[in-house]
C-alpha cells in the first residue's frame, strides 16, 4: 500500500462536504501483473456519478518536478484504467496554491491541455472543493 499524500484527509473531507460518498480508500486497479492504487473513489448517487481521485500536494522543492510527477502518475493511472475497462472519470486533486502557481503557468496549462487532465482544485484551509476542470 503506497504512502498517503499530506492532503489525503483534507481531500476526503472536501469531497464529503461537497456531497460525495467515499466508496474506496484507496481504489485498487487489478492489472494482470500488479496492483495499482488510486487514492480515492467517490460517488454522488443523486447525479449517478462515480469518480476516481489522485491527490498531489505539490510539496516538492521543485514545482517542475512535482508537476512532472503528477502528470506522469495521472497518465499511468489513466492507461491502467483503460486496460481494465474502468470507466470512472479520473481527477487529479491539487491544492489551490499549486493551481494558482505552476499549473496556471504556460508550461502547466500546456501539459493539462495536452494530456487532457481533469482537475479537482481544493482549498486545504477551508477543506472545500473550489473548482472542477472540466
Amino acid at each position: 500500500m503506497p504512502a498517503r499524500d499530506h492532503y489525503h484527509e483534507t481531500v476526503r473531507r472536501a469531497l464529503i462536504n461537497d456531497g460525495w460518498t467515499l466508496t474506496d480508500d484507496p481504489f485498487t486497479v487489478l492489472l494482470p501483473e500488479r496492483f495499482l492504487y488510486i487514492d480515492l473513489r467517490a460517488e454522488k448517487e443523486s447525479e449517478r456519478l462515480a469518480i476516481l481521485v489522485e491527490i498531489k500536494g505539490f510539496e516538492m522543492a521543485s514545482q517542475v518536478e512535482a508537476l512532472a510527477a503528477a502528470i506522469g502518475k495521472y497518465n499511468l493511472y489513466r492507461s491502467a484504467l483503460e486496460i481494465t475497462k474502468v470507466t470512472d472519470k479520473l481527477y487529479l486533486a491539487v491544492p489551490l496554491a499549486a493551481f494558482r502557481g505552476i499549473i496556471s503557468e504556460t508550461l502547466g496549462q500546456q501539459l493539462i491541455k495536452q494530456h487532457d487532465v481533469h482537475l479537482l482544485i481544493f482549498d486545504p484551509n477551508a477543506e472545500e472543493i473550489v473548482q472542477w476542470i472540466p
